[in-house]
């Protein structure tokens, strides 16, 4: 924590521009706020509200990924607009956000190595559209002025930026019907890579019986190791609870399987989820070494949510953005029922013998309307053969960067 407000000091100090652009007073020199709680917070119930626990559906998307692309909007946004991102998001005032924002960068992109996490975020804004200059100037990493009067060459750019941002593995993220009418473009990709700090060995990867559902099993590929993990089982979450370190030890999986089998179980966990709750289990007091004799399946997951990301944002109190009688962006400039109209999310996941690869991109796009009990020495059994859910974390500030629920092997009927 203390390194990562010394590189938020520096960042304020030597990144940020010290106009008065959020405020007749921003202060871009004050000790930056660590607290990631909030960021997981908001994930944790965006969770909740896409992916209900009686679904049968596997699910995985990047939370601080969206969180990302709205605090991008939260930087342009005024009057109830803004107090609405602000209290969704869980962040602090626009220039201590701004703060936060850049040291959180500046900490991923000096933490490459064996790992790799990046996050690359660009505001597409047409180039009729009066911008603020401070805004130019405070964001000008990702402020890019293009011409969406050319559909398909701004359709092919945007495009490219989330696939050059994710490693080739989210190739479009928008269409030309997406960009019809737009005059704005908010996005975010992240992505990650990251090897295990123990290997599972292809040769004991083989079929195993995975149960969707008490007594209905599907087979499928499970992976297989012995190590020393750090285990622990926690009744005030409902979970027992695996952590699976990459390699450098700075981020992990996290796995957390209901102790209740069944979508009772599984919903009474998951109820439970924040980040109080989560910091408190995988505290080093909590989780502790245990010789453990591990199963988890060998899967790859695909997911777009578009339809059903703006009911659920509404439902977490952001309301006027997606408004045109009500959104307030003047903090980007002049700007007029300059509204979201369609927020697009993407994200890749695949866990193998090796380690992880995951990505994710989400696009806010906006557009002009008018205002209308066992031994310590014996191996302790954690088979992930039933529905679970998993968190790829960095350690260092807790934040979840990315989360998911597996439920059934791909390719299965229900």
């Amino acid at each position: 924590m203390k390194l990562l407000v010394a590189t938020a000091v520096a960042a304020a100090v030597l990144g940020l521009v010290r106009s008065q652009c959020f405020s007749e007073r921003d202060d871009f020199s004050v000790k930056i706020n660590t607290d990631l709680s909030g960021i997981s917070d908001f994930g944790f119930e965006l969770y909740r509200q896409l992916a209900p626990p009686e679904s049968p559906e596997n699910f995985f998307f990047s939370p601080y990924s969206i969180w990302t692309a709205f605090t991008l909007a939260y930087f342009g946004a005024g009057g109830e607009t803004a107090a609405q991102l602000q209290r969704a998001l869980r962040v602090d005032d626009q220039a201590a956000t701004l703060g936060l924002w850049r040291a959180l960068e500046a900490m991923y992109q000096r933490r490459q190595g064996i790992n790799t996490f990046t996050v690359a975020n660009r505001a597409f804004i047409h180039n009729n559209l009066p911008i603020r200059p401070c805004i130019s100037e405070l964001l000008k990493r990702e402020v890019e002025r293009v011409n969406f009067l050319e559909t398909l060459p701004l359709v092919a750019h945007v495009n490219n930026f989330a696939s050059a941002s994710t490693k080739g593995r989210i190739t479009e993220i928008v269409s030309p019907d997406d960009l019809r009418n737009a005059l704005m473009v908010l996005v975010n990709a992240a992505y990650f890579k990251g090897t295990w700090q123990y290997f599972f060995s292809a040769k004991a990867t083989r079929p195993r019986e995975f149960y969707v559902t008490p007594g209905v099993p599907i087979t499928t590929p499970m992976m297989k190791q012995t190590a020393s993990l750090r285990y622990g089982e926690f009744d005030h979450i409902a979970a027992r609870v695996l952590e699976l370190p990459y390699a450098d030890g700075a981020m992990s999986m996290v796995l957390l399987l209901p102790m209740e089998e069944g979508t009772q179980g599984f919903a009474n966990m998951v109820s439970k989820l924040n980040q109080n709750n989560l910091r408190a289990v995988t505290l080093e007091k909590n989780l502790v070494k245990k010789n453990v004799d591990l199963l988890l399946p060998k899967f790859k997951l695909e997911q777009t949510v578009s339809e059903s990301l703006i009911p659920a944002l509404q439902n977490l109190g952001i309301r006027d953005i997606f408004d045109s009688r009500k959104v307030d962006l003047t903090g980007f400039g002049p700007l007029r029922n300059i509204t979201v109209d369609k927020v697009i999310h993407k994200a890749f996941v695949e866990v193998n013998e090796e380690g992880t690869e995951a990505a994710a991109v989400t696009a806010a796009i906006l557009v002009f309307k008018s205002a209308s009990s066992s031994r310590d020495d014996l191996p302790v059994q954690f088979y992930c053969n039933r529905p679970f859910v998993f968190l790829i974390q960095d350690n260092e500030t807790q934040n979840i960067l990315f989360m998911g629920a597996f439920k059934r092997p791909q390719g299965s009927a229900q």
